[in-house]
């Protein structure tokens, strides 16, 4: 089951759409229709892609089943980034990685931002996204939540907020067997952290 899981994972992150936006926005990696001023280091960004396994991991998330990665938006020299865990759907190699914003959503079929409530949390939160990131963190494809030696894509934002909150079981985990047990987005969308 865990192998299986992994397998789709990290095959889930390409579509075929382009996103074409205007210089202005290319220069701070925001498309046209996000406003700068809207958009906080440490908030959170989901997006959905048209392949079959965004498909799955759509289908694999609780409540309204919209998404199928999450990221933490982080500002660097006036620029968006997007600070999440990715692999190769070829490789399976790949890890925390930090993207320009467009880059993030250019192959999304929907995305949509969500602003985390508390300034100092959302602070935390952005913080230790780029100490992962800065520490070179590499894809877990094992899904094993006892360490954060290497992170899946929920697993990096649900421990930066869980870190950020000083809870660690603050997003709830959710249990596909009893020795298997993984983060959803849905876990943290439902968070009252997040609006």
């Amino acid at each position: 089951m865990q192998t299986f899981f992994a397998l789709l994972i990290v095959s889930f992150f390409f579509s075929m759409t382009k996103y074409t936006g205007s210089l202005e926005n290319k220069k701070s990696g925001l498309p046209d229709c996000i406003s700068i001023d809207s958009i906080n280091s440490g908030d959170l960004i989901c997006r959905l892609g048209n392949g079959y396994f965004s498909d799955v991991f759509r289908q694999f998330s609780g409540g309204e089943k919209r998404f199928s990665h999450i990221g933490i938006a982080h500002f660097q020299d006036s620029l968006c980034y997007v600070i999440h865990a990715e692999a190769s759907e070829f490789t399976g190699q790949g890890g925390v990685r930090m993207d320009m914003l467009d880059k993030f959503i250019e192959h999304s079929l929907d995305y949509q931002f969500f602003h985390i409530t508390s300034d100092s949390i959302r602070q935390r939160i952005d913080s230790l996204a780029y100490e992962y990131f800065k520490m070179g963190i590499q894809f877990d494809l094992c899904f094993d939540l006892t360490s954060d030696t290497t992170l899946y894509c929920t697993e990096l934002v649900a421990n930066c907020i869980n870190k950020a909150m000083g809870n660690p079981d603050y997003i709830p985990t959710y249990s596909l067997s009893p020795d298997f047990k993984c983060y959803r987005i849905s876990d943290i969308l439902e968070s009252n952290l997040i609006r």
